[in-house]
């Protein structure tokens, strides 16, 4: 279908032939629904079959916010809808679908469900290491792990310097786009309302992203910054390994004003 991201399988099954057409999310998307439904028809007109869609998500969405399981539109008496199966990653038990015999390329997203620990994230490296491919699904597997446990940790499980996964396509790849989504979130936020609050929020989303957390008094010493100092913390609230890390190189630069 000509996108990054999708696939489009040629199924069958008791009804007959049909399309899987399967989205994998990392985070929730609002217009995920209208996309589902775009990709359902170019689906159907290339097979020439029924479609069925599929979006899987890997982690939850904001608080308060429902996951969408269809499209409707109406306009001028005319009526669209798209019905759509989730996949919610988070609301997996862990250990029974490591119980099962899954495939390897399912094991890397088994650290992002229900119940998973350092024990389960273990049980998936010693079987994906079993696979003759076994370092790109390493790689993965550590990508989705330290999003449920530190970096230290998850080192520490693989047994591995975290170099080799730095310098790994795949990782420079995720970096690269979390470095375009981080300058568009707060680029986004700036033509909304003013350049420097969109930076400020667009740094503190991706912290809280990528460390749960951060300091009290974190928003008032962004306050105080130009647009030039945020957009550099806003790249190394992206690249930077550990949250004290960001803080050393934002102590730095509020020295050099």
């Amino acid at each position: 279908m000509g996108r990054r991201g999708d696939s489009l399988l040629h199924a069958r099954g008791p009804q007959g032939e049909f399309g899987a057409l399967a989205e994998l999310q990392l985070e929730y998307d609002p217009i995920m629904p209208a996309r589902v439904q775009n990709y359902t028809a170019l689906g159907r007109q290339k097979l020439g079959l029924p479609i069925v869609p599929i979006v899987v998500y890997l982690t939850p969405p904001p608080a308060g916010v429902e996951v969408a399981t269809a499209y409707h539109a109406e306009f001028m008496g005319l009526v669209t809808h798209q019905d759509f199966k989730v996949i919610k990653m988070w609301e997996i038990d862990a250990a029974q679908a490591l119980a099962l015999d899954l495939p390897a390329g399912i094991l890397p997203y088994v650290p992002l469900m229900a119940g998973a620990d350092e024990a389960i994230v273990r049980a998936c490296v010693a079987r994906i290491r079993a696979e003759p491919d076994h370092v790109e699904l390493e790689t993965i597997l550590a990508l989705f792990a330290m999003i449920r446990l530190d970096a230290k940790t998850v080192e520490q499980i693989l047994r591995w310097d975290m170099s080799v996964l730095e310098k790994s396509p795949l990782y420079q790849q995720i970096l690269e786009k979390g470095r375009e989504e981080g300058r568009e979130e707060g680029l986004e936020e700036g033509l909304e309302q003013g350049l420097e609050q969109g930076l400020e929020r667009g740094i503190l989303r991706i912290l809280r992203r990528q460390f749960g957390a951060y300091e009290a008094d974190l928003p008032d010493r962004l306050a105080e910054l130009p647009p030039a100092v945020l957009e550099e913390l806003l790249d190394e609230a992206i690249t930077a390994v550990d949250y004290p890390a960001f803080a050393k190189y934002l102590t730095a630069l509020e020295e050099q004003r």
